[in-house]
């Protein structure tokens, strides 16, 4: 980086003057990352976010969400006009069942699905959120048929699993195994899978190997890899806690999906997962 950008003016500043010097086109990709919550979201819009070529947007950022929920289409693409990065990035998790609507507003968008051992999510939502949290999240979409995702109501076999799978006494860990199941399914059942502006992504095997998994995104984003963005990456989040106690059936259906989910991002991870996860 040049020394004129080493003076008094703040990073923040100095990242906008060195976009424009790089990109004065002010062509910039939008890409949405998209997924269930602790999957690795955030550490992605993180690490990738770490580049000056970057501007990110994570769901507590006020100038693009309300509420952890993408504002307006209109405002991303106001956000996407105004910037001079080659890549914005937004992480709309919440508001996954609303991806296809992102890529049809935006053509040249990008869209990278992350998902992770529903063991390991279960764990972390209930250490983050607490047991409550995600127990009134299915709860309240089989009080509401689904009316948190409104205007765009999810596919019919995403909300099917849940109404075939959800009971009124549910434990905590189980219902946030179904929260799990409603939002990989979507991947599938939204077509994903077939789009080629949609990239699934293994939340193991970015642990485990960060510099190539890394690289496939920015290659998939047109955007160039830096060393940065992969420092601090570390694989001892795997497994590292017992396994929660599920319903059998609910279970069942997690482990279909993410052996589906491992297929389709040919992930190997498949034949090397630790011993913790049965």
């Amino acid at each position: 980086m040049s020394q004129q950008f080493n003076g008094p003016l703040k990073r923040g500043r100095r990242k906008y003057l060195w976009q424009r010097l790089h990109n004065p086109s002010g062509i910039t990709t939008s890409v949405f990352i998209v997924g269930c919550g602790r999957s690795g979201t955030s550490m992605l819009l993180h690490h990738l976010g770490r580049s000056w070529s970057v501007d990110s947007y994570n769901e507590n950022d006020a100038a693009a969400f309300e509420k952890f929920r993408l504002r307006s289409l209109d405002t991303v693409e106001a956000l996407t006009e105004g910037s001079f990065a080659d890549v914005i990035l937004f992480k709309p998790v919440l508001t996954t069942p609303h991806s296809r609507e992102y890529l049809t507003r935006f053509p040249a968008a990008r869209l990278v699905f992350v998902f992770r051992h529903y063991n390991d999510v279960v764990n972390s939502s209930i250490k983050r959120f607490g047991p409550a949290d995600r127990l009134a999240h299915v709860n309240d979409w089989m009080a509401n048929d689904f009316a948190e995702f409104a205007p765009i109501v999810p596919p019919e076999a995403t909300r099917d699993i849940v109404r075939r799978l959800w009971r009124p006494d549910l434990t905590p860990e189980s219902a946030a195994a179904l929260y799990w199941l409603f939002y990989n399914g979507l991947y599938f059942d939204l077509e994903l899978d077939l789009e080629e502006r949609a990239l699934l992504i293994g939340y193991e095997r970015l642990v485990a190997e960060p510099e190539n998994e890394i690289r496939a995104v920015c290659d998939f984003l047109n955007l160039g890899f830096e060393p940065v963005m992969i420092e601090g990456i570390v694989a001892s989040s795997i497994g590292r806690d017992d396994k929660p106690s599920l319903d059998p059936d609910v279970q069942s259906a997690c482990e279909s999906l993410l052996r589906r989910l491992w297929a389709s991002a040919g992930d190997n991870i498949v034949e090397q997962r630790p011993a913790t996860y049965g």
